[in-house]
């Protein structure tokens, strides 16, 4: 008897142990399941709520970037409040930070925005709290979360970019209203017998299935499970502990990281418990029983207990393999028949969520837009129908193959290695890609992509969503293009002209520029549509239209107003001459016929011209200036131009003269070059001359260098003028040595359009052998705007000219930047002081102390300073004083013709002669 009763224990004993097990585990995984439920359905509201704001962000950014519709963007944001009751308050936030427009939930929406001062009002105040919220669109990023506690209640943040994530717009901004947004998951939540609640990351109560005692807001932090939460430290779900209700519990902690949630759920340990005593006094009865019991009673006891539980371990197995039939065992034993029960539960459990997951297959295998999930080392695993029906592959060409065989080879390796640079850093990264079909046809696809991590941080998938956006590109281009082009020419209608001047006006105002604009008009071109028909005038207007769009600057831009009126626009206008220039280029175009249908046809244009910013500051004003200067160059015969105001025509008319005849003065032997003596402030010796340019037209007279010299420097003509006046002189050096003269330099400017051009070394080089002088004898003098370029092939010119062993001088020093840095990398022998600072020597104390720094420094770095503009015995004295090496100026002569530099050189040398004899 007492042999049988131990084995009979040992049995009740495992059978109550299992069975305590099974029971806890089920309720443990009961627990663990309802706790991830909620953080899915949490993440999808999330997503969704995403999802949502992204869509809206389109057509937001395309009116931003069109007409500032507001009372479109309003009704798209209305839409939102009106369809997500969870959505408190909804801004469109600008670059600065100002609010465009927005709506809370309880605003009057049928209110226009302009009053809705309150709401306005009332965000404004609040921009302050959340820059990170504004800051981070603005990167290109989504900014979502967390929740934290106000006293209107608990929100989050879901804020995007508006338009190209690389250069947002703007930033819509939603505040959503958690407490909302919990009651939806009410329903996934309840369970009987199980309490569940939701909890910020500072610990504070979201919402509770259940009334706790606790309050919406208040803190929970004494809970340990809170505790584990708050220091990210794992929690084990067998762990016990006194939970919200008081009670000792089994609590499961999931987390939704990205809004800093904490799901907590907690089963009474007393209600898991229970059924175990029960179980334990049944046990006990029943071994009091087994003990008067025979053997083969035992036996029978034991053979009825152990063969469910091995049935029961079959139907385990079964559940394994995916068969979610309930189990059809019964059992004489009450705890058993529970044990049967609660497992019928957990294969119900699992086939929901197995259903939950076919539900998202079919998500996945039927939206419209593609799909593919690559793994971490981006090879595809797996794609849905939309992919292979955007991209013509099937599932199984793509499948183990990287997401590179849709490159179309529209983008550069610049573009990839950004985008996976932001993927990298991010996350993600979303924009419009080109990628190509099976076919080779090339399409336009919106793209998103977005990485997943494991727990522990390690990278496991990448997943792309993108759709066709081909024919939505292609439409908007058409209607883009109809809106802001005439479609008689081609050309921009007055819209786009508009705007292209608006634009034009802004970059001259940011860099202090100015704008031309032409209004064109044709002559008597009434008469062509009279006599040949309206459809012939279109033509020429046609042929008009593509002869002056092939005469401009691929950045000007030219436009038709309508009928014969053509506008071009010059933007970074470096001056008014500039804008006469492209008149008279394009009145040119009509000084030959227009062949229209076989027939010759002679018309005229006249053209009026505006400058900003000297003949007004905003476009309306511009063109109607234009338009007005149009009238007076028809009313002074047609054909002809006329700027707004009669002077600047004038002076436009003189400028393009001076040009004309410049062009010829070369060749007509009108030019020459006057030498200005330099001297040694040692002993008063002539040491060398400056060769200045003079121009003495046959009718003008002498022209002013201030007047040719700026011409010849923008029309180029400053090349071959200045090859020209460096032969001259050097040939003239030539000659003084020949009589005898060989202490003389000769020093000869040069041009940056000098330096712009190639081949400046060999043309020294050349000068200097045809004209056989000492290399060290020629003085080469340069502009600080020159040297300060710092480009390449003017570094390497600077040198290899001091390699042949010219001297290098920097003219008009002090003047510009008279930066020391750049002094120092070049190779120069000398700094000119300008005049200005001469000039006032003597009575102005900062020119003096000008001139004293600019003499330290040139001596401190071996370098010779030579003062230009010396006019009295005082300004010569003080240089001497200061130790000044040259100077030149009227005080010892004006720029003289070579003869008179001979004749100086003469009478030095004579008086020199005189002295040593003597």
């Amino acid at each position: 008897m007492l042999i049988s009763v131990a084995p009979v224990l040992i049995m009740l004993t495992w059978v109550g142990n299992l069975y305590y097990q099974q029971l806890l585990e089920k309720h443990l995984l009961e627990e663990d399941f309802i706790g991830e439920l909620a953080v899915e359905h949490i993440q999808k509201e999330v997503v969704r709520l995403h999802t949502l704001l992204i869509n809206k962000s389109d057509p937001i950014a395309y009116t931003l970037k069109r007409d500032k519709n507001l009372p479109f963007i309003d009704e798209l944001i209305h839409q939102v409040i009106k369809r997500e009751a969870s959505v408190h308050a909804l801004l469109l936030l600008d670059k600065q930070g100002e609010i465009v427009t927005g709506i809370e939930s309880y605003q009057d929406l049928s209110l226009p925005v302009k009053e809705r001062a309150g709401l306005l009002a009332h965000w404004r105040y609040l921009v302050d709290e959340f820059p990170d919220e504004i800051k981070t669109p603005f990167t290109g990023e989504t900014y979502i979360g967390p929740v934290s506690h106000h006293p209107e209640g608990m929100f989050f943040t879901i804020s995007i970019p508006v338009g190209n994530p690389e250069a947002p717009l703007a930033v819509l901004l939603a505040k959503v209203d958690a407490t909302i947004l919990w009651k939806g998951l009410q329903e996934h939540l309840q369970e009987d017998d199980v309490v569940n609640y939701l909890v910020d990351s500072n610990g504070r109560l979201l919402s509770s299935t259940i009334d706790s005692g606790f309050s919406v807001g208040e803190s929970v932090s004494h809970l340990p499970v809170i505790q584990a939460l708050k220091k990210h430290a794992g929690w084990h779900h067998k762990q016990t502990y006194v939970g919200l209700m008081g009670e000792q519990v089994f609590g499961s902690l999931s987390e939704e990281k990205q809004i800093g949630l904490g799901v907590i759920t907690e089963i009474d340990r007393d209600d898991i418990l229970q059924p175990i005593y029960v179980l334990m006094i049944k046990m006990v009865l029943v071994a009091a029983i087994v003990v008067g019991l025979s053997l083969w009673l035992g036996v029978q006891m034991l053979r009825l207990i152990i063969n469910p539980i091995g049935s029961i371990s079959d139907e385990f197995k079964r559940v394994a393999k995916q068969d979610f039939r309930h189990s059809l065992i019964h059992s004489s034993f009450q705890e058993l028949q529970s044990l049967v029960n609660g497992f019928n539960l957990m294969v119900d459990e699992i086939k929901h969520s197995h259903n939950q997951l076919k539900q998202a297959s079919v998500v996945f295998d039927n939206t419209s837009e593609g799909i593919l999930i690559t793994d971490a080392d981006h090879e595809i695993i797996s794609v849905n129908r939309a992919f292979c029906e955007i991209t013509g592959y099937a599932e199984s060409e793509v499948l183990g193959k990287n997401p590179s065989l849709l490159r179309s080879g529209y983008h550069d390796k610049a573009f990839y290695q950004s985008l996976w640079q932001s993927i990298k850093e991010t996350g993600k990264w979303r924009g419009e890609i080109r990628n190509k079909r099976k076919n080779g046809e090339v399409y336009t696809e919106l793209l998103s992509i977005n990485t997943f991590r494991d727990a522990q941080g390690k990278l496991t998938y990448h997943i792309g969503v993108f759709t066709d956006i081909s024919n939505i590109k292609e439409t908007e281009s058409k209607l883009d293009y109809l809106a802001h082009h005439d479609q008689l020419t081609g050309l921009p209608n007055r819209l786009l002209c508009q705007a292209r001047l608006e634009h034009e006006l802004q970059l001259a105002k940011r860099h202090s520029e100015q704008v031309g604009i032409l209004f064109l008009d044709l002559d008597m071109f009434k008469t062509v549509n009279d006599s040949m028909g309206h459809a012939k005038g279109d033509i020429l207007l046609q042929q008009v239209a593509n002869c002056i769009k092939q005469s401009i600057r691929s950045e000007d831009t030219v436009a038709r107003l309508g009928g014969d009126e053509f506008v071009i626009i010059i933007g970074s206008l470096k001056n008014r001459h500039d804008a006469a220039r492209v008149a008279e280029n394009t009145l040119s175009l009509f000084s030959r016929p227009f062949n229209v249908a076989g027939q010759e046809i002679f018309i005229g244009a006249s053209c009026g011209i505006s400058v900003y910013p000297d003949d007004g500051l905003d476009q309306d004003v511009l063109l109607r200036n234009a338009d007005s200067a149009m009238y007076q160059a028809k009313a002074r015969g047609r054909n002809t131009y006329q700027f707004y105001t009669q002077a600047l025509t004038e002076e436009a008319s003189q400028r393009l003269t001076l040009e004309t005849n410049l062009r010829q003065a070369l060749d007509k032997g009108e030019l020459s070059v006057f030498y200005q003596p330099q001297y040694s402030l040692k002993n008063e010796t002539l040491i060398g001359v400056e060769a200045l340019l003079r121009w003495n037209h046959s009718d003008l007279g002498l022209v002013s260098p201030g007047q040719f010299i700026p011409i010849a420097e923008e029309t180029g003509l400053i090349v071959p003028i200045g090859e020209w006046v460096l032969k001259t002189a050097c040939k003239q050096l030539k000659s003084w040595n020949e009589m005898g003269f060989n202490s003389v330099r000769v020093a000869v400017n040069l041009s940056s359009r000098q330096f712009a051009s190639k081949g400046l070394e060999k043309l020294i080089a050349s000068a200097l052998t045809e004209a056989d002088i000492n290399p060290e004898d020629l003085d080469l003098e340069l502009t600080e705007s020159i040297i300060m370029h710092d480009e390449k092939h003017i570094v390497e010119t600077l040198f290899k000219l001091h390699d042949m062993g010219v001297c290098l001088s920097v003219d008009d020093f002090g003047t510009g930047y008279s930066s020391l840095s750049y002094i120092q990398r070049f190779p120069l022998d000398t700094l000119k002081i300008d005049r200005s600072f001469v000039r006032d020597i003597t009575s102005n104390s900062k020119d003096a102390e000008m001139i004293d720094s600019i003499i330290a420094l040139g001596h401190s770095m071996n370098l010779k300073v030579l003062a230009e503009g010396v006019e009295t015995i005082e300004q010569l004295q003080y240089l001497q004083s200061r130790g000044c090496d040259e100077a030149q100026g009227f005080y010892y002569s004006k720029a003289v013709t070579a003869d008179e530099i001979t004749a100086i050189l003469t009478k030095t040398r004579s008086q020199t002669e005189l002295e040593i004899s003597s």
